[in-house]
């Protein structure tokens, strides 16, 4: 059987006198700085709702980015029944709309690409530089962009300018793939009829991705350029 506690008269009254004790310095306490800690308690409450606003605005900001950037791609879906200026001046429109974030530079990207493909190649490198000073060395959409400027510059047969940029990919890759970029300056040289380093890059190429599906192109123009030099 367990036992009973027994708790006398004077415990009780004891106990009680406690309880009424820290009621009363708990009372004091609220009356003293109950204005303070309803201030302190406000203030928490309005940074709690700022942070919850900050965070939903900035939620909102990015879908209404991605809805535009998604309205851009459809524009390039169904411009094969379109004139190439009114693609353009739909995307134009467009581009005007975005905030400042990758978002717009994502969507910057698809208007100078096809600024290029228009070979409005001038407004083409603009977009593209404003791009690549912007973002960061290590960023997919810098590198994408100092493709494009050399793309460009090639289209204007500017191929020492373009040689300059593919050689700066090379040189500052941080993972970006760099078949392409070596194939495009040695197209370069070969371009401004500099044989010598065309050869050179070439055979760059062939050492450096052996295993690469299109090699067999490089090695036929290696052989091509050897023959003729």
């Amino acid at each position: 059987m367990a036992k009973r506690v027994k708790v006398s008269r004077k415990e009780f009254l004891k106990e009680q006198d406690q309880f009424l004790s820290i009621s009363q310095k708990v009372t004091a306490y609220m009356s003293d700085h109950g204005p303070l800690i309803l201030t302190t308690a406000g203030v928490i409450i309005v940074l709690f709702a700022l942070i919850g606003g900050y965070r939903y605005n900035k939620q909102m900001k990015e879908m209404r980015m991605e809805s535009l950037y998604s309205e851009m791609t459809k524009i390039l879906n169904g411009k094969a029944d379109k004139k190439p200026e009114s693609t353009i001046g739909e995307l134009e429109t467009l581009l005007t709309q975005f905030e400042e974030g990758p978002q717009k530079t994502r969507a910057g990207l698809l208007l100078a690409e096809e600024y290029y493909q228009s070979q409005q190649y001038d407004k083409a490198i603009d977009i593209y530089s404003d791009i690549s000073g912007r973002s960061d060395g290590k960023e997919l959409s810098r590198q994408l962009a100092r493709m494009g400027l050399a793309y460009s510059h090639e289209g204007k047969k500017d191929y020492k300018k373009a040689a300059e940029i593919y050689k700066s990919i090379v040189g500052n890759a941080n993972g970006f793939p760099l078949f392409d970029v070596y194939i495009g300056l040695a197209r370069c040289y070969e371009l401004n009829q500099d044989n010598k380093n065309a050869l050179t890059t070439l055979r760059e190429i062939e050492n450096k991705f052996q295993s690469h599906p299109k090699i067999d192109s490089v090695k036929r123009r290696i052989d091509k350029l050897s023959g003729a030099a």
